[in-house]
C-alpha cells in the first residue's frame, strides 16, 4: 500500500520524534510504501529557527529524501505560509491565506496524492489540504491523526472551524485518548488507537547518563508547560538534579535545572529510563485532561517504571502519579520525598503498545477492513453514555 502522510512536524533524524514519526516508520518497517510531507513551513522558517530551515532546504525542500528504501520524507517550502498568531486582527487576514495554501499545491505533492491509496493528515495545518486531496484523488482513504485539540495548541479560529466541517467526511479518524471524540461533531467515524513506544530501544539501553549516587528528575516535552512549577520544585529540592528536554524552555530556573534544548530521540532515552523520578508539569484545565491517555511522557516514564509528578487534575487517571497543586502548592519537599521513595512495579506497564502494535491497528483501517469497522463501532458504542 502506499501511504502518505502530511504533517507540520519536519521529518528529520536532529529532530525530535512524535508519535506520527513512529507510526510512519513503524508502517513502513510493516513492508508499506510511505512518503511524508512537511507543511506550515516557508522563507518565513528562516527567520523563526535558522537551523532547521538550513536542514529541511539542503535535503527535503520541495522534494523527496529517501531515508530507506520503503521511507521518503520532504518538506513544502513556499515563500510564505500561513500561520496562527495571538493577534486576533492577524488571524482574520491569514483565512483566507490558509484556503489559497490549501488549494494550491507544488507538482511533487499533486503528484504524491494521486499516487496513494490512502492520506493520512495530521493535526493541525495539513488539515486544509482536505479538500484539494478529495479533488486529486477521489479514490484515495482519507485519515485523521487527530493529535491534540486545535483549540488547545492555540490554532487559528479557520482551523478549529475547518476541523468541524471536514470531521465527519474522513474514512476514520484516530484519536489517541477516549476524551478526544468529545468536540468532534457527530457522524464522524472515530476510533480510538492508544499511543505506543519505542520499547527495544528502551530495553537495549543499558549505560546510565547519570553520576553513581546522584539524584535526577526528568522532564520530556514543553506542551502546556509550567515553568513556576518546575522551578518551586527545583528550588526547594537542591539535591535533585532536574533534566529538561524540549524547545523554548526558557526561565530563570535553579542552578540544578539543567536544559538540553531539542535533542534527537536516541539520545534521551537514558536520561528518561534512568531516571529517579519523571515530571510532567503541565498548566491544564479541565479541557486538557485529554493528556492523560495521550501524553507520549506518561507512557515512557510509566514503562521506565517511574513514579510521575503531575498536576492534580490528573489524580486518578494512572497509579504512578505523586500529584501536586496546580495552584498554590507549597510542600514541594514533601512530594518530591514521595516519589523518591515509591515502590516500583511492573503493573505500571500494563497496555502500554509498542509502535509497531499501534501501527497494526491503524493498519486495518487503512486497508478498510471488517474487522476496524467493527472495533469503531466497540469504541462508539462504549462511548455513548447509556
Amino acid at each position: 500500500m502506499r501511504i502518505l502522510f502530511i504533517s507540520a512536524h519536519a521529518f528529520l533524524p536532529s529532530e525530535r520524534k512524535t508519535s506520527v514519526h513512529f507510526v510512519s516508520e513503524a508502517l513502513a518497517e510493516r513492508g508499506h510504501s510511505v512518503a511524508t510531507i512537511s507543511v506550515g513551513y516557508s522563507l518565513l522558517t528562516r527567520f523563526k529557527d535558522r537551523n532547521l530551515y538550513r536542514r529541511l532546504v539542503s535535503k527535503q525542500k520541495n522534494r523527496f529524501e529517501e531515508r530507506t528504501p520503503r521511507y521518503r520524507s520532504a518538506c513544502y517550502i513556499p515563500l510564505i505560509h500561513p500561520f496562527s498568531s495571538k493577534s486576533p486582527r492577524l488571524n482574520r487576514a491569514m483565512s483566507p491565506f490558509f484556503r489559497l495554501y490549501g488549494n494550491v499545491l507544488p507538482r511533487f505533492m499533486t503528484r504524491e496524492i494521486k499516487a496513494a491509496n490512502a492520506v493520512v493528515l495530521e493535526t493541525g495545518t495539513g488539515i486544509c489540504f482536505f479538500d484539494t486531496i478529495r479533488r486529486i484523488n477521489p479514490k484515495a482513504r482519507i485519515f485523521y491523526f487527530d493529535r491534540d485539540r486545535l483549540d488547545t495548541v492555540g490554532a487559528l479560529p479557520y482551523l478549529i472551524q475547518l476541523e468541524q466541517r471536514i470531521a465527519p467526511s474522513f474514512d476514520r479518524v484516530f484519536v489517541p485518548s477516549p476524551r478526544m471524540a468529545e468536540h468532534l461533531p457527530p457522524g464522524t467515524k472515530v476510533r480510538y488507537v492508544p499511543q505506543g513506544i519505542d520499547k527495544y530501544s528502551f530495553d537495549r539501553c543499558e549505560t546510565s547518563p547519570y553520576p553513581a549516587g546522584s539524584r535526577n528528575a526528568i522532564i520530556v516535552g514543553n506542551m502546556l508547560f509550567d515553568d513556576a512549577a518546575v522551578s518551586a520544585m527545583a528550588q526547594r529540592n537542591p539535591g535533585v538534579a532536574f533534566h529538561l528536554f524540549g524547545g523554548g524552555m526558557r526561565g530563570d530556573f535553579p542552578s540544578n535545572v539543567i536544559i538540553y534544548g531539542e535533542q534527537p530521540f536516541g539520545d534521551i532515552i537514558p536520561y528518561v529510563k534512568f531516571a529517579d523520578f519523571g515530571v510532567a508539569p503541565y498548566r491544564i484545565t479541565e479541557r486538557e485532561l485529554y493528556l492523560a491517555a495521550s501524553s507520549l511522557k506518561l507512557q515512557l516514564y510509566s514503562y521506565c517504571l517511574l513514579p510521575i509528578l503531575a498536576p492534580d487534575l490528573l489524580a486518578g487517571t494512572r497509579d504512578n502519579l505523586v500529584v501536586y497543586r496546580q495552584s498554590g502548592e507549597d510542600d514541594w519537599a514533601n512530594i518530591v520525598d514521595l516519589a523518591l521513595k515509591a515502590d516500583r512495579t511492573p503493573l505500571w506497564r500494563d497496555g502500554i503498545l509498542s509502535w509497531d502494535e499501534v501501527a497494526a491497528q491503524i493498519e486495518a483501517d487503512l486497508a478498510g477492513s471488517n474487522a476496524a469497522r467493527a472495533t469503531e463501532m466497540d469504541f462508539l458504542a462504549a462511548s455513548c453514555p447509556a
